[in-house]
């Protein structure tokens, strides 16, 4: 197989939620020299952002969305180390992420760790059901470029909205990233957050371009 081949493969598998496949061809295309970030690129990246497309469509569902995360994190743990020596010496930034209190969904935010991990980014998880008062205090200790929440109840919202007025009346000046289905313009505008996200990928979209207009501004 050509590297284009590979690729396809590659990004099918996630779209399919192959695991064992995707595991498979991230080991093949590394023998066959095809670099980590174009693996990243043209091959994850690429199927997780067609699964977020068939999920907003309606043809794919939560247990679609769990298979696919698994193959994407199965092919990532390949290719993390690889990545890694890509971008080591680069400046990336911290994220520290959580699923807010009350919520136990993971899936969006593993997405998100993996690929953001994959890119250089150095990422505190916080885990899930995480209260307002404990991203404060990992805020303080580690001053985060951006603080990423998700979230998919609706009753995710208004703790987001909690979480946020916590943060700065602690004086915290991290971006903050708000992330789930559930959300829109208008709840990202309620909940103060300066951006907001629908799934992993667009998140990181987010994340990568609030952390570049902080460098921009010297912040």
């Amino acid at each position: 197989m050509n590297a284009e081949e590979i690729l396809s493969k590659l990004k099918n598998s996630i779209v399919k939620g192959e695991e064992g496949q995707s595991i498979e061809i991230t080991h093949e295309a590394l023998k066959a020299s095809i670099e980590a970030k174009v693996l990243l690129n043209d091959g994850i990246i690429k199927g997780a952002a067609e699964v977020g497309i068939l999920y907003q469509d309606g043809e794919y569902f939560l247990p679609d969305l769990m298979i696919s995360a698994e193959a994407m994190v199965g092919a990532m743990e390949i290719l993390k180390p690889e990545l890694l020596k890509d971008a080591k010496g680069e400046e990336s930034g911290t994220i520290l992420v959580g699923t807010v209190e009350g919520d136990t969904h993971s899936i969006g935010k593993s997405i998100v760790i993996a690929l953001l991990e994959g890119q250089g980014y150095s990422v505190i998880d916080l885990g899930t059901d995480v209260p307002p008062e404990k991203f404060v205090e990992e805020a303080q200790k580690v001053n985060p470029d951006v603080i990423g929440m998700s979230g998919l109840l609706t009753t995710s919202i208004s703790k987001m909205h909690e979480t946020v007025l916590m943060l700065k009346e602690a004086n915290i000046e991290s971006k903050v990233v708000v992330g789930g289905g559930i959300l829109s313009i208008e709840s990202c505008e309620m909940i103060g957050a300066d951006d907001f996200a629908t799934d992993g990928w667009d998140g990181v979209q987010k994340i990568r371009s609030l952390i570049e207009s902080k460098i921009k501004v010297g912040l």
